[in-house]
């Protein structure tokens, strides 16, 4: 029995709260994680993520080039584009081919609980591989003598948490898709590469080009990493999120009529 499925040997919630709501939400999501980091999944691709970040802090630093740090955000985030379909594609997809997914939607779970349980159990995932990251300001401030404008580099790490949460989301839909992982992974890299070049071809395109680049989730977090926070970018990611979570849900439900 899979993680999730579990669950409903543990709680029968009542909708009538959001309290239990959130509690069976919540259960799903401590399930995955705690499936997620028993597999050599989880830890090989944070040792991946990690040693890429590092090596490439390592790079900026000898070339004496503290000053371009932002660099080091906008590569982490192309790590992210290749690292997180490794862990997402297992998400929904595995659930199907055990044959678990069934019995857990004939539970007393709604759709969205189980969409945003798998949704918080990867994003845990990227707070971790965030998390063990935090050595770069620390070690920048330590070196500059405290001289260093560290406002950037929050901002960055802010941006970060918005740019991945509809990468995950797109994860989870293309999870929800197939119930073959590989297939999972590859359709989930294309969409973010295909959301990452979007606006290549019509480079100095004048007004096309302008459009284009409002829906590269990759152009938008570049303002971040500049020390901007923009109201419409966040909202933006949030938009992308909540629409890859809701096609997710509405493949997930189709599944009750089969």
């Amino acid at each position: 029995m899979s993680p999730a499925a579990k669950v409903v040997t543990v709680l029968r919630p009542d909708f009538g709260t959001a309290q239990n709501w959130l509690t069976v939400t919540s259960l799903i999501a401590l399930r995955e994680v705690r499936a997620l980091f028993s597999s050599w999944i989880a830890y090989v691709t944070l040792a991946f993520f990690e040693f890429l970040v590092g090596w490439i802090f390592i790079a900026i630093l000898n070339l004496g080039e503290a000053s371009q740090m932002r660099v080091l955000f906008w590569d982490m985030a192309i790590i992210l584009i290749f690292v997180l379909p490794m862990v997402t594609m297992r998400l929904l997809a595995e659930e199907k081919r055990l044959g678990t997914l069934e019995l857990l939607l004939t539970s007393p779970v709604s759709d969205w609980q189980v969409v945003l349980g798998k949704f918080f159990a990867a994003y845990l995932w990227f707070l971790v591989a965030l998390a063990l990251s935090l050595y770069v300001p620390y070690l920048v401030n330590r070196f500059s003598q405290g001289a260093a404008d560290l406002g950037p580099y929050w901002t960055s790490y802010i941006g970060l948490a918005f740019f991945s949460a509809p990468l995950i989301a797109i994860g989870v839909f293309w999870s929800s898709v197939t119930e073959n992982q590989i297939i999972a992974a590859v359709g989930t890299f294309g969409t973010f590469l295909l959301l990452y070049i979007v606006n290549w071809p019509t480079e100095g395109a004048g007004t096309s080009s302008e459009i284009f680049r409002k829906i590269s989730l990759y152009y938008r977090f570049q303002d971040f990493t500049a020390g901007l926070m923009k109201l419409q970018d966040i909202v933006y990611y949030l938009c992308w999120t909540v629409l890859a979570l809701y096609l997710a849900v509405q493949v997930v439900a189709s599944r009750r009529w089969r």
